[in-house]
């Protein structure tokens, strides 16, 4: 089969459409966070207690949203998902001027959002599976992460500049809907292009092909649940790593290392840099390299993510900036090489019509690990009175991951046939 003839030049745009909704996604996630302390003095609540209602409650809706939009992608198609969430992005985003006095209006709105993130995020799977060849298809994931990332850091800057110009903090998160309005208007376009390759109907992820079963058979076979454990791990570690290692940099000895939070702040945006170009290179990795396998790379993430990460608590390491700044980048670049080639194994190897249910649960359920994981070090910090065990947890469940992945198998009850499409095998043989 040549993937180039099937495989038409309009899927760039396709992905270009989930590229700019994902950053959109990101924006929205993360755009009270650099604002936190204005909004907690405004609300008159602890900082503590505002950052966890506006953060942690997004991201606890964010987890059963990714797990009900699978099934809304693989029910409704790309288009039907992209619309509705970038409307439930932007008109509660636009209401918040007018109804965001008040801790439980600001929570209403932040739960609409996360309903409308999850499951753009959970349609990655289903976009590769149905518009790009095998072999690019670890990119298309790839390029999602990078996008995720690169929405996070428009947002750190984007909503302090909107505030500075406009004065109220629920305007400046307001203005920030510009890039769901993008997606929108390239959410139309896709709308009225062709339809995806070997498919007739592009209104539901697998066009006209019935369910029949496959999804529950999927959920049957152990390594999808592999899969939901190793997405777990790295949500345990992305998001313990991101949220306690700043503090570590920034406070004096000898609870941290004592660079202060200028410093500390340049340090994490290394590591989000580096995420981002580890996001992009993973798909070529995965293509040219390991030619379609995503076991190998995403254990090798794991696997120097793990090393590097922990590498930080040494006096070795923190004591010298240009050997911390590189350990830092290795560890960014190489954890982005995981979630990524875990969604381009569910492309390849589960039928494209439940691509959509797959990685809404994978990663809706992962998504609980984030919150584990910021708890665990938090726990931890308290008990020892500093972050080496915090960071040493981190590790542990990188090393978990990386075992985790050993096991992460194509099911034998599905196969490719003839015509590349992915179907249920005969008494589960190949």
């Amino acid at each position: 089969m040549n993937q180039e003839l099937s495989y038409p030049g309009y899927r760039w745009f396709v992905l270009l459409t989930l590229c700019v909704v994902t950053v959109a996604t990101s924006v929205i996630m993360i755009s009270p966070a650099p604002l936190i302390g204005i909004i907690a003095k405004q609300l008159k609540l602890d900082l503590g207690v505002t950052t966890g209602a506006l953060m942690g409650g997004f991201n606890l809706a964010l987890a059963v949203s990714c797990i009900i939009g699978g099934f809304l992608c693989d029910r409704f198609g790309l288009i039907k998902v992209y619309t509705w969430g970038s409307l439930l992005m932007i008109i509660p985003t636009l209401a918040l001027p007018y109804s965001g006095d008040t801790l439980g209006g600001v929570m209403v709105i932040r739960i609409l959002q996360a309903f409308g993130v999850g499951p753009i995020l959970a349609s990655v799977a289903a976009v590769a599976a149905l518009w790009f060849p095998p072999l690019q298809r670890g990119i298309v994931t790839g390029i999602q992460g990078m996008a995720v990332t690169l929405g996070i850091a428009i947002g750190f800057v984007a909503g302090p500049a909107a505030y500075a110009a406009v004065g109220t903090w629920q305007a400046a998160i307001a203005w920030q809907t510009i890039s769901c309005f993008v997606g929108l208007v390239l959410t139309i376009i896709f709308a009225f292009g062709p339809r995806p390759p070997a498919h007739s109907d592009v209104t539901a992820c697998a066009s006209d092909v019935p369910d029949n079963g496959d999804f529950k058979l999927a959920m049957r076979q152990g390594v999808s649940w592999v899969g939901v454990f190793v997405i777990f791990c790295l949500c345990w570690c992305l998001t313990a790593f991101n949220d306690l290692t700043p503090a570590y940099f920034a406070i004096d000895p000898p609870i941290g290392v004592g660079y202060g939070p200028m410093t500390a702040g340049k340090l994490m945006m290394a590591v989000q840099i580096a995420f981002m170009v580890g996001a992009v290179v993973t798909g070529f990795v995965f293509e040219k390299i390991f030619k379609g396998t995503a076991r190998p790379v995403i254990m090798i993430g794991y696997a120097l993510f793990a090393i590097f990460a922990v590498s930080i608590m040494w006096p070795a390491v923190y004591g010298n900036m240009s050997v911390l700044v590189t350990c830092l980048v290795i560890a960014g670049f190489f954890e982005a090489w995981v979630v990524p080639n875990v969604f381009a194994f569910i492309s390849l190897h589960y039928p494209a019509h439940i691509t959509g249910k797959l990685s809404g649960m994978w990663f809706g359920i992962g998504l609980f690990g984030g919150t584990l994981g910021v708890t665990a070090g938090a726990a931890a910090l308290h008990a020892t009175g500093n972050y080496h065990a915090s960071i040493v947890i981190v590790g542990i469940v990188a090393v978990i991951g990386f075992i985790l992945t050993i096991f992460l198998k194509p099911p034998k009850v599905f196969c490719a046939s003839e015509d590349g499409e992915i179907r249920r095998t005969v008494n589960g043989k190949r």
